[in-house]
């Protein structure tokens, strides 16, 4: 998955996937769908619970400047039911139609009684965010580096070393008045203001370190790419003072509401009025319940979110996984029954964990068969076997209703309930750059010119501006990308930490193919220095087979490969890739273009 998003334009390429995924008809199927590989374990439990500057939980539309109240802010997020027409299918379910059901009761898990319909359920305590402003990872540096942000927490974070121009993020980090850093282990961005070269008199940042606890010192869950919701148990408790995040968490806005409890400020209101009622001990299976949602004129956890409603009588902490702890089975996610019980055993393993929405493996799976209702892979069916006594069979239907054919005019429901029109999207409205993929080189090219089109760089990606010196072939001849080896993980902190995988790959290195390390009289195991229009790092050079070099514009192009694993902090000690890497991003996400970029290469014994 990185691969193929980060780059500038890494949101057409993941559309391209799409297109060519429909255009085969594999969208809704077994083994069909885009399938992303992803960085770390819980990247979608992430994004679910609105870990993304743009969303707020169960991807609802973060609040906008003009949003001057609920309806307002309705009227732009939620879309309008379009049915095309010419189809078979006749309707179009808009499952977006019920987007204030789940806004208020997210509110309503919020604020509680506080909330209610006369004050619009307190939605005028949310943010609004400004649309000229970019609140993603590299917008939040190059505010940090302007001094527009004051201070930062950082949970389980390393933007000293994890992301893009590092020698940028660090000196930003100097502009703030405190940072707070919560990790398992000393870091780069809690010892930013020791780092080589930097006098710490010549910081002014206050920094305070929170020791935190590991997975295995804490329960809750997460969610993998296919959408499982799995549970993990604490196994030992963490040590010394160290706590879960949950715990820290709810200590901090326990004092935070106790502080502005005699503040009348109108800005206190928020937190004075939040439903934060966990008490001291707070728990992971408190919160599974609130994500989950109650009917709030029983007391008891709602079903699923169909019974999620609009007037202030239902709660949930994200729509999305309603269903998840249910009054009849429990907390779902601890289910660890290993059998497929889907009639012709495709691998959906249903009652293993749980899987939002509804426990459904396979979304969009009424795609998966024909108006009729038949399987387009009649050996791999995802649902089958549709009568109106019985209803469908296999996987949880994306839709319960009847096939297009056996329904009724007016009821003829098309298969992608997520989308206003009922179909799928070949042209994609909404995106930045336009419609349909196109090709771009990146921000950094080796080539003069686009060989495809006639624009070279994607214009609409966010190009940043602080410490962001842009390099040329002609100094910086090479092509550089940044991966991940097996024995180390993300910034490295959670296993540079570790004797025995600090001895299995104790340096940073440089993989280069054989003949460029022939042209630059490099040998395997030398130490070689690589340069880019933003830094230096120095590693020991890997000469492989694996790197060839390329044929592009008439020239032949070499390209090098480093990691992000290393820092000056930790057992062991290295310079970080991200040192090289341009602070530009995705015209659509912002996410950083890590995997390419121009560089240098030379022996360091030549210096």
């Amino acid at each position: 998955a990185m691969g193929t998003t980060q780059h500038t334009y890494g949101t057409q390429n993941v559309r391209s996937y799409a297109v060519l995924q429909l255009l085969l008809g594999n969208m809704g199927i077994a083994g069909g769908g885009i399938n992303a590989l992803r960085g770390t374990s819980n990247v979608q439990g992430s994004t679910d619970m609105c870990l993304l500057s743009h969303i707020i939980p169960g991807y609802l539309a973060v609040p906008k400047d003009g949003d001057t109240d609920l309806e307002a802010y309705l009227q732009r997020a939620r879309p309008s039911a379009i049915t095309p027409s010419g189809l078979a299918g006749d309707k179009s379910s808009n499952w977006w139609g019920n987007y204030k059901k789940y806004v208020v009761s997210l509110l309503k898990a919020w604020y509680g009684d506080n909330a209610t319909a006369e004050n619009d359920f307190c939605f005028e305590y949310l943010p609004k965010c400004d649309p000229d402003v970019n609140y993603t990872h590299i917008g939040m540096i190059e505010a940090m580096g302007r001094g527009a942000v004051k201070g930062l927490w950082v949970w389980g974070q390393n933007p000293a070393a994890g992301g893009p121009n590092s020698n940028g993020a660090r000196t930003a980090l100097g502009n703030l008045d405190w940072l707070v850093s919560a990790d398992i282990w000393m870091n780069e961005t809690a010892e930013f203001w020791k780092r080589p070269g930097v006098d710490p008199a010549d910081i002014g940042t206050e920094v305070f370190v929170l020791p935190a606890a590991c997975s295995y010192e804490k329960e809750g869950s997460i969610s993998n790419s296919g959408r499982w919701a799995q549970w993990r148990y604490k196994a030992v408790e963490p040590p010394g003072e160290a706590m879960a995040d949950l715990e820290a968490m709810n200590l901090i806005m326990l004092k935070l509401k106790e502080l502005y409890s005699v503040d009348s400020r109108p800005w206190a209101k928020p937190i004075i009025d939040s439903d934060w009622n966990y008490g001291v001990h707070i728990t992971a299976d408190m919160v599974a319940r609130e994500i989950n949602g109650y009917d709030l004129t029983t007391g008891k956890l709602v079903e699923n979110f169909v019974g999620l409603k609009d007037d202030g009588t239902t709660s949930s902490g994200n729509w999305l996984y309603s269903n998840q702890y249910t009054e009849t089975d429990g907390n779902k996610l601890q289910r660890r029954n290993p059998a497929d019980t889907h009639p012709k055993q495709i691998g959906l393993y249903s009652d293993w964990s749980w899987c939002w929405p509804l426990n459904r493996r396979i979304i969009y799976n009424r795609a998966s068969v024909d108006p009729g209702g038949k399987p387009w892979d009649s050996e791999h069916p995802v649902i089958l076997n549709y009568s109106p006594t019985t209803k469908w069979q296999g996987d949880v239907p994306d839709g319960g209703w009847a096939p297009i054919d056996q329904a009724e005019k007016g009821a003829r429901y098309l298969p992608f309930i997520m989308k206003p029109e009922g179909v799928a999207r070949l042209w994609g409205y909404g995106r930045t750059d336009g419609p349909l993929p196109e090709v771009y080189e990146p921000w950094e090219s080796p080539l003069d010119r686009n060989l495809m089109s006639g624009t070279k760089i994607d214009p609409c990606a966010f190009i940043g501006t602080y410490m962001n010196k842009r390099g040329t072939p002609d100094e910086f001849p090479y092509v550089g990308t940044t991966y991940r080896c097996t024995e180390h993980w993300q910034t490295g902190i959670m296993t540079r930490n570790l004797p025995w995988l600090v001895e299995l790959m104790p340096d940073m290195f440089v993989e280069m193919g054989e003949e460029l390390a022939a042209e630059k009289g490099i040998n395997n195991g030398d130490t070689v220095v690589v340069s880019s229009a933003r830094g230096e790092i120095r590693a020991v050079a890997v000469v492989t087979r694996r790197l060839q070099s390329l044929k592009a514009g008439g020239k032949t192009i070499h390209h090098v490969g480093v990691l992000n694993h290393w820092g000056y902090s930790g057992m062991s000690k290295g310079d970080s890739g991200n040192i090289l890497t341009p602070h530009v991003g995705d015209a659509n996400t912002a996410i950083p273009e890590f995997k390419t970029f121009l560089c240098n290469v030379r022996r360091a014994e030549d210096e």
